[in-house]
């Protein structure tokens, strides 16, 4: 076995370089770094570098039985970042293959390869003057766009669904064959990229959070360049009103005025946001009681959430939807209105803060200026310019800070985020709940229970997926050196989980920790999809197990 095992190495050396084939323990382990508490251990990192290799990789694998798991940058630190749903499988990063082959201005899309990121083809937007938009993460800026989009990720623009933003993909199936979804053929179908459905059944839905087969090229929509764009900071007044304000938020995205995809945070994400070492707001305690919160909103003049959104259109448009908003969500909260020229005075001013307050002895004054003036302390308003830039589909790192919520000690610099790096732990459940204020405050109040039994805090970002419904994402942060906190956190993950599927809700997307459960109470639709699998991939070579899709088990 060991023989066969330094054969397919050696194979796999030959098609993609010794450079490119990593199996030593500590590297593998620290490739495969991420933040949640229970991963499955790869056997190796192999980097093709195109389709060709990538079909030399597979024909081998098939050959000798080697599962593979393939993954654009193994940048989604939450949900298992580069670990396999099953220990053993050799994880394909497909992030040398990197190009950006087409992109349209006229129709407004781009067709990329795996390993594109969002920094990358932000950059190349920019530098070639062209009037499109990006829709970005939160974070990540080096994520994959297309691993992203696969697994249904979501943004901040009106083309913050991302796939729902996918027109066309060419795919890598199991038995080495390249398909392209919409019906046409593989060159010279015209349509390819701008008409989503095609003809005949629509495939596109296969090869998203599956394991059916390899996406080696992405058609993605790009938003045109509005003529007038401002952001919208939202803070709301009393917690009481929270079922009212979600109430808001689907009568203003029914009526248009909210196009973005509002991300809703609560008051214990601001504070791991803002906070520069933020252990310290615990003071002993293993979590956060609500009189403690109280405070600490009172301390930074914080509110119990806070969401930023982006108005886009012409002058017209965003004025109308300014004026609407103002009406239905004044009445709730604090509202600030953003436009280029407001960001850049306040860029300025901060820059100026930021020069002195990096001096212990004049940080109490920059703070009291920040206060009286601009009446907030100075790490609340320097989030201001990042929720602007990104909510225009500029990649950034910044909010992802939050991910260092228990870590020990003060955070890394803005340009260099990396919480698996950085030993962060961390976990994400995102909850698909419908867009009604009483089930998203039952929602919210349950996972608050369950943190409180757990001694845990909970962060909370609430998407707003459509005018239906609101992705309640959990986050549950921890401090890995600590064994029995692991445990907990473990725990209340999947009590969280099972619980709300219980009742009545799925998650969105899942983590390789729970892919083997996420089917528990669909047994059907786990057999047909296992059906599927059996089909294209009777040797269960790619990703076994992912989205707990295994005709074996």
């Amino acid at each position: 076995m060991a023989q066969t095992w330094a054969d397919t190495l050696s194979l796999f050396r030959k098609v993609v370089g010794d450079d490119h084939v990593v199996v030593d323990s500590a590297e593998v382990e620290r490739r495969a770094r991420c933040l949640i508490p229970s991963v499955q251990r790869a056997s190796a990192f192999v980097y093709p570098s195109n389709t060709e290799q990538l079909k030399k990789i597979l024909e081998i694998a098939s050959a000798h039985g080697v599962p593979l798991w393939p993954c654009g940058k193994g940048k989604n630190w939450g949900y298992g970042s580069a670990t396999p749903a099953r220990e053993g499988a050799v994880v394909l990063v497909l992030e040398r293959m990197n190009q950006i082959l087409e992109i349209n201005e006229t129709l407004a899309y781009a067709v990329i390869e795996p390993g594109v990121t969002y920094r990358q083809l932000h950059a190349h937007i920019k530098e070639r003057g062209l009037r499109l938009w990006l829709d970005c993460t939160d974070g990540p800026a080096d994520g994959s766009v297309m691993g992203n989009a696969l697994e249904r990720g979501i943004g901040e623009t009106p083309y913050g669904d991302h796939f729902e933003n996918i027109c066309g993909l060419e795919v890598l199936l199991p038995d080495g064959r390249l398909v392209r979804t919409g019906g046409g053929p593989i060159d010279g179908y015209k349509t390819w990229n701008t008409f989503k459905w095609g003809v005949g059944p629509y495939l596109e839905g296969l090869f998203s959070q599956s394991n059916y087969g390899i996406v080696t090229k992405m058609g993605l929509w790009l938003m045109p360049e509005p003529d007038c764009f401002e952001s919208c900071l939202f803070e709301l007044g009393r917690e009481e009103s929270f079922p009212r304000l979600i109430d808001t938020l689907r009568e203003l995205a029914f009526a248009g005025a909210l196009r973005s995809k509002v991300h809703l945070i609560n008051d214990v994400t601001t504070f791991g946001l803002i906070e520069d070492d933020p252990r310290r707001l615990l003071d002993g305690a293993p979590c956060l009681t609500d009189d403690h919160r109280a405070r600490l909103r009172k301390k930074y003049n914080i509110a119990p959430w806070t969401f930023g959104a982006g108005l886009y259109g012409t002058k017209a448009q965003v004025r109308a939807a300014r004026d609407l908003i103002k009406k239905k969500l004044g009445p709730l909260g604090n509202l600030w209105f953003l436009g280029d020229r407001r960001v850049g005075a306040l860029k300025t001013v901060l820059a100026i803060l930021k020069r002195f307050r990096v001096h212990p002895k004049h940080r109490p004054w920059v703070d009291w200026v920040s206060r009286a003036i601009l009446r907030k302390p100075f790490p609340c308003l320097e989030a201001l310019p990042h929720m602007h830039s990104i909510e225009k589909g500029n990649p950034s790192d910044y909010f992802v800070k939050h991910a260092y919520m228990k870590k020990l000690g003060a955070k890394p610099a803005d340009n260099d985020i990396d919480p698996a790096r950085d030993h962060c732990g961390g976990i994400w459940a995102g909850i698909v709940v419908s867009l009604e204020g009483g089930e998203v405050g039952r929602v919210v109040e349950h996972c608050r229970a369950l943190a409180r039994k757990k001694n845990l805090d909970i962060n909370f970002a609430l998407m707003l997926a459509t005018a239906r419904s609101i992705i309640v994402l959990t986050s549950l942060f921890y401090d890995k050196t600590d064994t029995d906190e692991t445990a907990r956190v473990l725990a209340l993950y999947n009590e969280i989980a099972e619980s709300t599927q219980t009742m009545g809700y799925q998650q969105y997307r899942t983590s390789t920790a729970f892919m083997g459960r996420i089917f528990s109470n669909s047994p059907e639709f786990k057999e047909l999809a296992c059906r599927i699998k059996g089909v294209l991939d009777p040797g269960n070579i790619i990703a076994p197990g992912k989205y707990g899709i295994d005709p074996t088990k």
